[in-house]
């Protein structure tokens, strides 16, 4: 297992199996506590990983309410190929749209999508579990 140095010269190994991937499969957490799961396009770049969204999907307005959540490498379609990690997430209100290619995709999501795009950056969040998940005797 490498893992890659970040600018700092430390790389966090709890994103490791989320390097190989393109595509991750993010859940996300209702009111209630039920999870919801969504593939979303990843980048990881040393100790963070980042992905980018349309601003009016169910899975913002999850995360405006409750910025945790687990990521896990996953195919197109959804289905897991790898351990998952607990993230806490934020967004990033200064999208770089300098480049061509985010200008370019800027205008996609503005014509296509009707929408505008929303970059968030996840945190591996150190010996963290949900709360009650690891609770045998919690019900419901």
């Amino acid at each position: 297992m490498t893992v890659r140095p970040t600018a700092t010269g430390h790389a966090d190994p709890a994103l490791e199996p989320l390097r190989t991937s393109r595509v991750a499969l993010l859940t996300t957490y209702r009111r209630d506590g039920a999870g919801v799961g969504t593939p979303v396009g990843i980048q990881v770049t040393g100790d963070r990983a980042y992905f980018t969204t349309r601003s009016r999907t169910w899975k913002v307005r999850r995360l405006a309410r409750d910025p945790r959540a687990t990521v896990a490498p996953c195919n197109r379609r959804g289905r897991v190929t790898g351990e998952a990690v607990e993230c806490v997430v934020h967004r990033l209100d200064d999208v770089d749209v300098s480049s061509f290619q985010a200008r370019f995709w800027v205008l996609v999501y503005r014509l296509f999508y009707r929408d505008t795009p929303v970059r968030y950056e996840l945190r591996p969040v150190q010996g963290a579990s949900r709360s009650g998940d690891d609770d045998p005797d919690r019900m419901g």
